[in-house]
């Protein structure tokens, strides 16, 4: 053990009057420039306050609920609130290669579907609209570290890869990392682990993550599957819920603020269209009906504010977009109308 200097001991104690200081300090700080960004969901409004830095944020949900395409709107949406040049969000992907990404980002801006994009049907009319917003993502502040389809082979990053890649931005690019999203816990190369048992493999790679947000002081959004038995054991509502986090406990533990993800859709042995997933409770609710688009997005752990709350919207994957509950075939109308104008 590594025993502390004299002066290092002084620097971890506090007397009242400097807690009092500091505690002031920070709610004034908070008072006139907050820190949160805000994860582009409007039904949370300013609900969710954890995405700030140094804290690290879990996303729960099963396979094929859409918890890309969730972190990838809110990277989206972060992105929008970066405010100096230098600042940057990184989105660090395993899985999908860097112009998929980069396919749903531009749908997103020209609402051409990701489809066309992706056969390359893309008219006359439509590829001016795509060359816009190529333009856009351009000149948008988030990076991607990963592979690209020309790439000879995956990298398979390991969460020391990733601690390099941030160094890189930071000192020699001269960047400030406002965001990370990791996507996903599942799919992040374990081999620089001194640990041959899995499960002790991913609480390393938890800790390594909670380290990753206090290092570079900034905020770290983590996805993660969740555990099949426990879906299966779930009855009719299967919202993940903190202790389906597959692999770990550490998860739970290790994150300050935890989201989830569930499309009932997909949970097709319980759920079809036009069947009630939520009955309507007081006078303003509503009942809450399955549709291919439905998603409830949940709060399930913040150290500063409420949690439970539950929202639904709907989320429309050829877009990437998120809208209000039921209003699927409304949004889609009025693109269809919006682009026939330009």
């Amino acid at each position: 053990m590594i025993k502390k200097t004299p002066e290092q001991i002084e620097g971890v104690i506090y007397d009242p009057p400097l807690i009092s200081v500091k505690t002031l300090q920070s709610i004034e700080n908070e008072r006139a420039n907050p820190q949160y960004l805000n994860i582009g969901i409007k039904q949370f409004g300013t609900d969710f306050v954890m995405a700030r830095k140094s804290k690290v944020i879990g996303l729960l949900g099963d396979t094929s609920q859409g918890k890309t395409s969730l972190m990838a709107h809110m990277a989206r949406e972060m992105s929008g609130q970066i405010n100096f040049e230098n600042e940057i969000g990184l989105f660090v992907t395993w899985e999908d290669n860097i112009e998929d990404f980069g396919m749903v980002d531009i749908a997103n801006v020209s609402k051409i579907p990701v489809k066309s994009l992706y056969n390359g049907e893309v008219n006359e009319i439509e590829f001016k609209r795509m060359l816009s917003a190529a333009k856009d993502r351009a000149e948008s502040p988030l990076w991607l570290a990963g592979h690209s389809e020309t790439s000879a082979t995956r990298p398979m990053l390991t969460m020391t890869d990733i601690f390099a890649v941030c160094d890189n931005l930071i000192n020699k690019q001269g960047k400030t990392i406002k965001f990370i999203m990791l996507d996903y816990l599942q799919r992040i190369n374990r081999s620089d682990s001194n640990e041959r048992d899995t499960r002790m493999q991913f609480v390393g790679i938890m800790d390594a993550i909670k380290n990753l947000a206090l290092t570079f002081s900034t905020c770290v959004f983590i996805g993660s599957q969740v555990r099949r038995d426990m879906v299966e054991k779930a009855g009719k509502d299967r919202q993940p819920q903190t202790h389906w986090a597959m692999e770990t406990s550490n998860f739970e533990h290790s994150c300050d603020g935890m989201l989830s993800v569930w499309m009932p859709y997909m949970s097709k042995d319980i759920y079809k269209v036009g069947e009630s997933v939520e009955a309507k409770v007081g006078i303003n609710a509503q009942q809450i009906m399955v549709s291919k688009e439905l998603m409830g997005i949940q709060i399930l752990k913040q150290k500063k504010g409420a949690t439970g709350t539950r929202t639904w919207v709907d989320f429309i994957p050829e877009y990437g977009i998120f809208t209000d509950y039921g209003k699927a075939e409304e949004t889609r109308l009025n693109i269809k109308k919006e682009v026939s104008n330009v």
